[in-house]
């Protein structure tokens, strides 16, 4: 199977690039209405615009591997779907950088994130509408921005983003690759017609073996069996690029009894996908692990599989920013419980594992209506996933119904999970609630003054002014007593660096920690990386920064990346203006770590 690089591999290469360096029938509870037939793409793609060959249809010549407009000077490079009021990063926001230098950064990017602040940065910044970076050294004839942001997008499994960014861009600009990643985006969003006009084009040119599958698929599609069947057998003799999977799919398409080996040569990608649903066949389960992002969001949207593969697809999905949290709480309404077993969630045994547990608990919660009795099911789903590690996961998917509580005298004891809960969503101002609630009760509640404490970090990292009066450093950790030292010193050092990055006073020195003579988890940051994002920093170049950032925090994230490149990444996205996306990585940061 396919494997992606490392963290370390990430680092290392781009210093040689661009830098220089189940129930039967019950009641069943819908939670957010009709369940869809398919996901909500995470934003509504907009009308269709006229492409660059519509808008001056003359003919396009190559400069440096990029086309450009020979009446217009209209450069494909620099089309995007977002401006600057739609989540873009603005027309500007490649001034002063280096061309070289961002191609580099670009290729030497992550594909995927295990961050929804990770993934959100990367998708704007791919399809942000913006002009050319300094073209200071040309690229190589065969290089250019746009097709290397389709290839990422690609990569990251964007199908529907793809397809309205190649709305803009006049197909008969693309290679062979492009082509292939615009088939790609076609059959994923339905459009089979279009996909097998390029196919088609493709065949008897494309020197992949791509095109001699995609073409078995538009005979199908087509109707022509017997065309599909000498394509099948044509790709048995030759024995090039051996697919099992597609092969398999292919004779089911055509009406052969086919039974599925599992096996497949690589991820299961779009054409896979497209020739499963042609014929009608669920993908075999133990490939699941093995799904190209956008194929796993097709099979969260798809009816036809159980819905325990939807739903864990979908929370892998939300984990990395490639669902909404709504998407998902959604999907946990495919599952029927015995009403019985929805009113005793909390009082009796839980019998229900995984994505099923999950679900019970938010069905279960949303059913009640009782502050104090949904408080307790909240709390109980809170720690039940916290022990899967999926505590952060959870905080997304149920801070609606945590919003739903009034905080009150009486459900002080909640005040740590909601507030935490809701300042991991993003819902500051209700979290602030449940932190003033704690104040105002320390005295009296028991638990109101460590979830004061508790709160008190999240409150500082959101952004809460004059977060000082309600806690220090130091008073947060001396009220860790069940927390070893060594992971203590590590979060006191992750959360000095980001709220140090977020221009929050700490009063802890950085002397009084060095003196504690702890490790940190995560790689050693490259040091060539952090000077190159200070340097972007102190420029105000703002996608540079993005884009070290990106390279920095690794796949793994913001859990598993050291303390001092994570201060420093959070400390160069506030400088430059992305003040929301700092502060949500360094709570992103803060849940991982277990704080």
């Amino acid at each position: 199977m396919c494997k992606a690089p490392t963290k370390s591999l990430l680092l290392g290469s781009v210093l040689l690039s661009g830098l220089g360096l189940g129930s039967v029938a019950f009641a069943q509870t819908q939670l957010l209405g009709e369940q869809p037939t398919s996901l909500v793409p995470l934003t509504q793609p907009t009308a269709p615009q006229p492409t660059l060959e519509e808008l001056i249809p003359s003919q396009a010549i190559t400069s440096g591997g990029v086309q450009i407009d020979s009446l217009g000077g209209l450069d494909f490079d620099t089309v995007g779907t977002l401006d600057l009021g739609q989540g873009g990063f603005g027309y500007d926001m490649w001034r002063q950088s280096s061309l070289q230098d961002v191609y580099a950064l670009i290729s030497n990017m992550p594909a995927q994130y295990s961050s929804r602040t990770g993934h959100s940065l990367a998708r704007r910044l791919l399809l942000s509408s913006a002009g050319r970076p300094l073209d200071d050294r040309p690229l190589k004839s065969e290089e250019g921005l746009l097709a290397l942001r389709l290839e990422k997008l690609a990569a990251m499994g964007a199908y529907a983003d793809l397809d309205n960014l190649l709305q803009r861009v006049p197909a008969r600009s693309d290679n062979e690759t492009q082509a292939k990643i615009r088939t790609d985006s076609l059959l994923m969003v339905g459009k089979h017609d279009e996909a097998c006009q390029v196919i088609q084009g493709m065949a008897g040119n494309g020197q992949d073996s791509y095109w001699t599958r995609a073409m078995v698929f538009c005979h199908l599609f087509r109707g022509a069996t017997d065309q599909a069947l000498l394509g099948i057998d044509l790709l048995r003799e030759t024995g090039t690029a051996e697919d099992p999977l597609f092969r398999e799919l292919a004779l089911a398409g055509a009406g052969v009894e086919t039974k599925f080996s599992g096996k497949s040569s690589g991820t299961v990608q779009p054409l896979h996908w497209a020739m499963s649903e042609l014929s009608k066949s669920l993908l075999p389960a133990e490939l699941d692990a093995f799904l190209d992002p956008g194929v796993r969001l097709a099979l969260a949207g798809s009816q036809r599989y159980p819905a325990d593969r939807r739903v864990a697809a979908a929370e892998a999905a939300t984990m990395n920013g490639e669902m909404t949290a709504e998407q998902l709480v959604n999907l946990y309404s495919a599952y029927e419980f015995p009403v019985s077993e929805l009113d005793s969630v909390v009082s009796s045994e839980l019998i229900r594992e995984g994505t099923q547990a999950r679900a019970l608990f938010l069905q279960a919660a949303q059913l009640q209506t009782v502050p104090a009795a949904r408080a307790e099911i909240i709390k109980a789903a809170l720690d039940h996933a916290e022990k899967d590690g999926l505590g952060l996961l959870m905080s997304r998917v149920i801070a609606p119904l945590v919003g739903e509580i009034p905080p009150s005298a009486d459900l002080a004891w909640f005040a740590l999970p909601a507030g935490k809960t809701l300042y991991v969503a993003g819902n500051r101002p209700r979290g602030d609630e449940w932190l003033l609630l704690a104040r105002q009760y320390m005295l009296s509640e028991p638990t109101a003054a460590a979830s004061l404490t508790g709160l008190w970090p999240y409150a500082r990292l959101s952004g809460l002014e004059g977060g000082d009066r309600y806690g220090t450093l130091k008073g947060w950790a001396s009220a860790q007593g069940g927390t070893g030292p060594e992971v203590l010193n590590q979060q006191l050092v992750l959360l000095r660096s980001c709220m140090q990055g977020l221009g929050e006073d700490t009063r802890l020195s950085w002397g009084e920690l060095a003196s504690l003579e702890l490790s940190t988890p995560g790689l050693a940051p490259s040091a060539a990386l952090l000077y190159a994002l200070k340097d972007a920093q102190n420029g105000n170049r703002l996608a540079e920064v993005v884009l070290l950032s990106l390279i920095i925090l690794g796949e793994e994230g913001p859990g598993d990346t050291h303390s001092l490149a994570l201060g420093n990444v959070v400390e160069a996205l506030y400088s430059v203006g992305l003040p929301d996306d700092a502060r949500a990585l360094a709570i992103e940061a803060a849940a991982l770590s277990g704080i």
